[in-house]
């Protein structure tokens, strides 16, 4: 089986959506994602227009902000795109407070990581993330949530 996180597969690069409201946080964490060998194809900053392009451009994993410009929040994208495509969602969001927490659970999250993240944070996040959905791709399993959060 091959190791997503490594990125060995060059035709078959890893494709990270970014769903951030802050641009130069999305271009730092675009930078760091690069570095690693993961594509980023894209950088949205409302709720609808994650989930225009998570329909358009099939990304592999997004990394959901939670607060976004627009009408839908970055819960109640993750709950769509999780609902129609299946794709991973890691959230990286500064709000812990129960209710948001007990919202984003409800989508399914693979992991809920509160800024300020640290680049080991992320990695480990997007690696657990990663495996974890292929894992359950060849074995043809549904995926719940994996992770508690």
């Amino acid at each position: 089986m091959m190791n997503l996180l490594l990125n060995t597969e060059p035709n078959n690069p890893v494709k990270i959506l970014i769903v951030e409201d802050d641009y130069s946080l999305a271009l730092n964490m675009q930078d760091i994602l690069e570095c690693w060998g993961y594509t980023v194809i894209d950088i949205a900053n409302s709720g609808e227009l994650a989930i225009k392009k998570a329909y358009q451009l099939q990304p592999n994993l997004i990394l959901m902000n939670i607060r976004l410009y627009g009408e839908i929040d970055g819960i109640q994208a993750a709950e769509e795109i999780w609902h129609n495509l299946h794709i991973p969602i890691i959230y990286i969001t500064g709000f812990a407070d129960k209710s948001t927490i007990e919202r984003a659970q409800s989508t399914y999250p693979f992991i809920y990581l509160i800024k300020p993240v640290s680049k080991n944070e992320l990695y480990a996040a997007i690696d657990k993330a990663l495996n974890y959905s292929d894992v359950m791709f060849f074995r043809n399993e549904p995926i719940s949530s994996p992770f508690p959060i």
